[in-house]
């Protein structure tokens, strides 16, 4: 059969106007120019770190060329025809990566485009400028940059959960606050601004709160005399405050005459955990205290629903809740010696997980749940070692020097901590099961206390 084309056509025309299309523009797609992909060197890197855009026919810089990352602004250092040279700006990292899109633009027009790996960046502290700096540094050790540039004391810097933001101690203002920063070191804050000393801030989960430590209860508790005319002379006072990430709402949680401190959060963000020598006796001259040691605690965000969770004679310590909030892993000194211990967080099904005769201390979660790491001296020296939570234990570190201080990343699946090795402190990353350590700085004055992630930028209130 012939088919006529004009009375094909005619039936199509037909169609469209009986089913009121004729006005869609599917019908007739306008013409959509490609746009060049781009390439990146290196393919992945940190927030405030420099990397080359690499293309074709990016033509001059002229006023109004743009580079975005996900539609945030970078700083163009470099502008040529092939390379464009800029700074990541700060965009979140929650899992600690990202795919961000980035869009190269020439007056208005978007002229190269591509997917770029951003990275949560390894925070350390060190006094390579004559002073204790923090700094941040790509995985790899690349591009160590000093982020707070100041000539008082920096320190014991944290990631916010999106790694957005950095919490620090800083000593800028006469005595110890805390700050936040932006993750490229923008816009210092004070957020605690109290005479007395504040320090050790920790994150919610959420990124909404902070915890930390302060001296400021202490002010004002001279010695007395009790019902006996005996001079007492109160315990020393420290105590967890819990404030907005604004600095607003300062809130002291613990409240008791006594040492409170190492919170630990939920992983819902609900309830804190910290060590305690509330349970001691004041101090009275001429008379042994009573010291019944230190002892883990749980308090709810706002201070109430307090509870016990261990009741040994000697001390336990340094809690640690797990990223699924199933358990509480600490130290303990019960078996003459420090132990790892995990229990619920009710305080019920205590396991002791460690079984040396020396000291075994200061337990810290891998993102996923699976090891706990912990420092141990049963080698003749400080060594790092993890444990599952049922007791398998692994040594990472071998050597004669110090290895100290480890921290997870992200994904579990390395580790960065510090060592003297090499003569100096440095910071050195390994896998997770303690093979191929890579040094990662080798500068001659100290860089210590490395810190990639807290369980991942898990979320909760």
């Amino acid at each position: 059969m012939k088919v006529n084309p004009r009375a094909v056509a005619a039936a199509a025309l037909a169609l469209v106007v009986a089913l009121g299309l004729a006005g869609c523009s599917w019908l007739s797609p306008p013409d959509i120019p490609d746009v060049p992909d781009v390439g990146f060197a290196p393919l992945a890197s940190a927030v405030h770190t420099l990397i080359t855009i690499v293309g074709e026919g990016f033509g001059d810089p002229l006023p109004g060329v743009t580079v975005t990352f996900d539609s945030v602004a970078a700083t163009i250092v470099t502008w040529s025809d092939t390379n464009i040279v800029v700074r990541i700006p700060v965009v979140a990292t929650p899992s600690g990566s990202r795919q961000a899109l980035v869009e190269v633009r020439r007056a208005g027009e978007l002229i190269g485009s591509g997917t770029y790996t951003v990275l949560r960046g390894v925070l350390f502290e060190t006094e390579r400028d004559g002073n204790p700096e923090i700094y941040v540094m790509n995985p790899d050790g690349t591009q160590p940059t000093n982020l707070t540039n100041n000539a008082a004391l920096d320190k014991s810097a944290s990631w916010s959960p999106d790694g957005t933001k950095i919490a620090f101690e800083t000593s800028r203002d006469g005595n110890l606050e805390i700050y936040v920063m932006g993750a490229d070191g923008s816009s210092p804050t004070n957020l605690s601004d109290d005479s007395d000393a504040d320090y050790y801030p920790v994150w919610s989960p959420s990124g909404t709160k902070i915890a930390f430590m302060t001296d400021r209860e202490s002010s004002g508790l001279p010695p007395i005399l009790d019902a006996d005319s005996r001079l007492i002379i109160p315990m020393f006072n420290v105590e967890i405050f819990v404030m907005n990430a604004d600095g607003t709402g300062q809130t002291n949680v613990t409240d008791s005459f006594a040492w409170d401190g190492l919170p630990s959060w939920s992983p819902d963000g609900r309830r804190i955990a910290f060590e305690t020598n509330r349970d001691d006796g004041p101090i009275i001259l001429d008379i042994v205290p009573m010291d019944l040691g230190y002892e883990i605690y749980v308090v709810d965000a706002d201070g109430s629903d307090l509870a016990r969770l261990s009741n040994s004679p000697e001390d336990d310590r340094n809690p640690a809740w797990s990223p699924d909030g199933a358990k509480i892993a600490f130290q303990s000194y019960r078996d003459g010696n420090e132990e790892i211990y995990v229990m619920n967080t009710d305080g019920t099904g205590q396991l002791r997980l460690t079984t040396d005769p020396d000291a075994d201390i200061l337990p810290s979660w891998s993102p996923n749940g699976n090891w706990i790491t912990f420092h141990s001296y049963r080698d003749g020296n400080a060594e790092i070692y993890k444990t599952s939570p049922t007791g398998t234990t692994m040594r990472l570190t071998n050597d004669l020097g110090i290895d100290w201080a480890p921290s997870w990343s992200p994904d579990s699946s390395q580790i960065v901590y510090l060592s003297d090795r090499s003569g100096s402190l440095d910071i050195y990353r390994m896998n997770a099961d303690g093979s191929s350590p890579v040094r990662l700085t080798s500068d001659p004055d100290i860089d210590v206390n490395p810190y990639w992630d807290t369980f991942g930028g898990s979320l909760g209130p």
